[in-house]
């Protein structure tokens, strides 16, 4: 009887959905006149007069079809005619309506939905292809069909949960769309691609984006163009019914297969690493010529988490960890405790230093060049290019090195989970008062959270700037300053414990246009005729006025008796344009990892006000400085700080992209052949353990022993 029940339910079921199917058919095609006929009227009127805008606009626009070199008409231009012919095929699609019968109309859909992950990646490679000089035939095969895997999960995704073709289409190529334009912007930006580690920094990221200029080029007008052409077509086509709800909840099912299918092998497995497919480098822009930009980007989501090194165990962080714990007890230790002001320069750098250097009509930091009494200076490398602040505060705090981490993530937003010893936290446990401060939003990289977790006692962001002063849209390097002063002064009026003061700069961040100007001496010309002279005239001048702040706080801290030491270093270089750099260093495509290290020195210069022995040191890097610097100041340090000053011994500089040994030779982190690669898997073991190691942190070795 049951059997028989379940039948005619079968039956009614299958009655409504032809009957449903039977009404959608009756009703796709409006009867002329109809209201439905009006609205889909309206539509195609104004999807063609979205493209005729689109065409009027190129055409008001020369820099989309005038060339570099040879200024050409309107009509002398191949690509006039594209954008002709292609918006005309567009237009017509939007006024001549859909007649097709509902059969024709559901096999057009499913055709379309089956070529549409092709017509959004070619788009795509459209708009990168000659800025990457991506050759579609030379890009590796495993890459691309991992590309398209992941687009046929994504556009099935879509569909499966809205039950839309037309959906499942738009939204897919929308998003990558903005994901290509955003990454070309990205890069001329900050001279670096997007990455998986920016999905963590998108707060952080919109706080800036006033700050620049965006100006679509041909290749990013097109893949709008391109883009509208793909949702023409897929409102073109009359929405029908998609599988019923079970259907799709099945089908679904078998999408979470295949998407972890694909999740297992990408994440879980040596796979890529197998064929030799990974995002790695410096700037992984350069892979694109092999996987294209979208794989590339998707590695770097791949890799995201930190591998455990070869031969980690409790046991060996404990054996490599033992001779500098017994060495460094701090009871034995003597050393100095002098007020510390540590200042972290946004974007500051020495550019006749860098390469080939370039030529301005006076020097931009003459303060610092000729500080010399009292005074140890030189030249760091940092592990980051043009933005992600964080890693080199993280480097600089904890003594890690970015590089045996993902290369796309930021030590901040990802590493710092929990309290982690740091500087702060070894200097607070010795009595100091540590103080953060940072002229700019403090959620930006999660600082409002990881400055309490990694030892600061409080932490002054924007808001606690009463009338400063602005630079271009940025709180001054003075007005911070000025602010390091009047703290200093409180304290020392209110305790007798040395002060920990750490300082993060805003005024020299990136975004230098012509409409950012306001507030700033513009003195300083450039010499040189082949670099973007508008930026780094703007950049140069910036740099002087860091100097004449810079200048100010030590001819303050000169006239206390306290003993204060006064350490800044800049975060990374900034991103001056494509053609500084080819001026600076070459080709990027054609430079060594060595060559290409150029990109990533900048100056640090520490200076006391009692007698110090003076140095010059030619090459560190910023997990090292603390070291070194408490080395030759008599600073407190913990066992893990002794073994880093040893190590800089012997490989004197270590960042992301390689390192240099004391015989002068220069190796990747991963080079095997490196007489020196268990020294740095050595080191990698004990970073694992300080980030990773969890209940089974070595705090002897980390932090400080009473």
């Amino acid at each position: 009887m049951s059997e028989v029940k379940e039948e005619q339910k079968k039956k009614h079921e299958k009655q409504q959905d032809i009957a449903a199917e039977q009404k959608e058919e009756q009703t796709e095609i409006p009867k002329k006149g109809g209201r439905k006929e009006m609205f889909l009227s309206m539509c195609r009127i104004l999807g063609a007069g979205l493209v005729a805008g689109l065409l009027v606009w190129y055409c008001l626009h020369p820099e989309y079809y005038s060339g570099e070199e040879a200024k050409i008409s309107l009509f002398e231009s191949r690509k006039t005619y594209v954008m002709i012919a292609f918006s005309t095929l567009l237009i017509a699609l939007c006024l001549i309506p859909n007649r097709l019968s509902h059969r024709a109309n559901r096999i057009a859909g499913w055709i379309w939905f089956a070529a549409s992950p092709f017509a959004i990646y070619f788009s795509l490679l459209y708009l990168n292809a000659e800025k990457f000089k991506i050759e579609f035939f030379e890009l590796n095969r495993i890459a691309l069909f991992f590309t398209f895997w992941f687009l046929y999960l994504l556009v099935s995704g879509v569909l499966l949960i809205f039950g839309s073709l037309r959906t499942a289409v738009i939204i897919p190529a929308v998003a990558i769309a903005i994901l290509g334009i955003a990454n070309c912007f990205v890069i001329s930006f900050r001279g670096m691609a997007l990455s998986g580690g920016d999905l963590f920094s998108i707060n952080t990221a919109m706080t800036v984006v006033s700050s620049y200029e965006y100006k679509l080029d041909w290749f990013m007008f097109m893949e709008l163009f391109l883009t509208l052409g793909i949702c023409i077509i897929s409102c073109k086509l009359r929405g029908f019914r998609v599988f019923h709800w079970k259907i799709r909840v099945l089908l679904l099912c078998a999408w979470c297969v295949l998407a972890g299918a694909y999740y297992h092998i990408c994440c879980q497995t040596s796979y890529l690493e197998e064929h030799d497919i990974r995002s790695g480098g410096f700037s992984h822009q350069l892979r694109y010529k092999q996987y294209d930009m979208l794989f590339t980007t998707l590695c770097t989501c791949f890799y995201m988490v930190a591998d455990k090194p070869d031969g980690y165990s409790v046991e060996r962080v404990e054996e490599l960890a033992g001779e500098y714990v017994t060495e460094t007890d701090m009871e034995k230790q003597e050393t100095k405790m002098p007020h510390l002001v540590v200042i972290m320069n946004e974007s500051f750098a020495d550019y006749s230093d860098i390469g080939e250097g370039i030529d301005f009509s006076e020097d931009c930091m003459p303060f610092i060049h000729g500080l010399t009494e009292n005074t140890i200076k030189g030249t760091a490398y940092a592990s980051i290019f043009g933005a992600n602040t964080p890693n080199s505060e993280y480097e600089f705090l904890t003594g890690n090195t970015m590089g045996f981490l993902p290369e796309s993530s930021v030590g901040f937003n990802v590493f710092v989970r929990g309290n982690m010893p740091s500087l702060a936290s070894q200097l607070k446990s010795l009595g100091y008062t540590t103080l953060a401060m940072h002229p700019y939003r403090g959620t930006n990289y999660r600082r409002h959270i990881v400055y309490p977790q990694i030892g600061f006692d409080a932490y002054y962001d924007r808001k606690h700037f009463m009338s400063p002063q602005y630079i271009r849209r940025y709180i001054s390097d003075e007005t911070l300053y000025k602010r390091i002063i009047r703290e200093f002064e409180k304290h020392v009026e209110e305790s007798d414990d040395p002060l920990f003061s750490y300082n993060v700069t805003i005024q020299n961040h990136g975004g230098y246009t012509a409409s950012s100007v306001q507030n700033l001496k513009t003195n300083i010309r450039v010499l040189n005729e082949d670099v973007d002279t508008f930026q780094v005239q703007q950049y140069a001048n910036l740099i002087k006025a860091s100097d004449e702040a810079f200048e100010q706080l030590i001819e303050y801290f000169s006239s206390r008796e306290e003993p204060v030491v006064v350490v800044m270093f800049g975060d990374h270089q900034a991103s001056l344009g494509t053609a500084t750099y080819e001026h600076l260093i070459g080709n990027e495509e054609k430079l060594t990892p060595e060559e290409l290290m150029e990109k990533y020195k900048i100056p640090f210069v520490a200076w006391a006000n009692y007698d110090i022995e003076e140095a010059i040191i030619e090459k560190t890097s910023l997990n090292y400085l603390y070291s070194i610097l408490a080395d030759r100041l008599e600073l407190p340090m913990t066992s893990y700080q002794r073994y880093l000053l040893d190590l800089s011994e012997e490989i004197p500089v270590l960042a992301a992209g390689g390192y240099w040994t004391k015989d002068g030779d220069f190796y990747e982190l991963d080079d095997e052949t490196s007489p020196y690669f268990e020294r740095i898997n050595d080191y990698n073991i004990l970073e694992y353990n300080y980030i990773l190691g969890g209940k089974d942190r070595d705090m002897e070795l980390f932090g400080v022993v009473r």
